[in-house]
């Protein structure tokens, strides 16, 4: 599957897109940096009977126990049940100091991670005139299917409303996931997919994974050289493509490059 990143071409944002030639490496965004508002908020629900709520938790504990930096550890479901019947009372679950607590917690788990944004097209009007200064920039055409530090790529569902999230059912991280991948129906169009790693930074790319180069159909002719000079300085062997306004539909056609 070929996974596709937008980028302008403009005086302020050419070297950054350049580094992606010439370091062979990718940035991996705040989820505070992002352009919608409604993106990775926290919405947790804390109803529930508290023995409803004991054999949730019970569940979410018995998960967290088991695994912890990633390694199995033994866990006894007695010991569990002590830990659960020992601290959740009536009073612990109806506490709305303890409910923020445990949604901050999730919110500053959430907002640590770095998030790459792609998509599934590369010839999506809206998205060439918002990432790339109205077409005037290039798209990046990435196949991940051999590298492993992109291989997690994920779909994201596009919703009218918030995930209807049991805070007392799962554990944070589970909670964290679900959100991630989640976002308004509004930006559909997108069809985005997202990598997900611990914190934001660049994380490099096999050379190979780079197999497209789509140029904006208003794109100078000289970013065009620039861009493909920096390719064969880096011995990138991209295809390079060029996208052309049709001349009877609102639509775009994405043709070869022909150097």
């Amino acid at each position: 599957m070929i996974l596709y990143k937008y980028r302008d071409f403009t005086k302020e944002s050419k070297s950054r897109t350049l580094e992606i030639l010439n370091d062979q490496e990718l940035y991996f965004s705040s989820i505070n940096s992002f352009n919608d508002p409604f993106d990775g908020k926290v919405h947790l629900r804390f109803d529930g009977k508290l023995n409803e709520i004991k054999a949730a938790q019970i569940r979410t504990q018995y998960t967290m126990k088991l695994r912890k930096e990633n390694k199995f550890e033994g866990a006894k479901m007695e010991d569990i049940k002590l830990l659960v019947d020992g601290k959740f009372t009536d009073e612990y679950i109806n506490n709305q100091k303890e409910r923020n607590n445990i949604a901050s917690r999730i919110q500053s788990m959430h907002n640590k991670k770095g998030v790459l944004s792609l998509s599934s097209k590369c010839d999506n009007i809206l998205m060439w005139s918002h990432y790339t200064y109205n077409h005037s920039g290039v798209c990046f055409g990435f196949d991940f299917s051999d590298d492993i530090e992109y291989s997690q790529a994920k779909k994201v569902r596009y919703q009218t409303h918030y995930d209807d999230i049991w805070a007392w059912l799962h554990t944070d991280e589970e909670i964290v996931n679900r959100i991630l991948y989640s976002k308004a129906i509004n930006w559909q169009y997108e069809d985005e997919y997202r990598i997900v790693k611990n914190i934001p930074g660049t994380v490099k790319f096999k050379p190979e994974s780079l197999t497209q180069l789509i140029f904006g159909s208003k794109m100078k002719v000289e970013d065009k050289i620039e861009i493909i000079t920096a390719c064969e300085d880096n011995n990138l062997k991209p295809k390079f493509r060029q996208a052309l306004i049709d001349v009877e539909s609102y639509k775009l056609n994405i043709i070869d490059y022909k150097i």
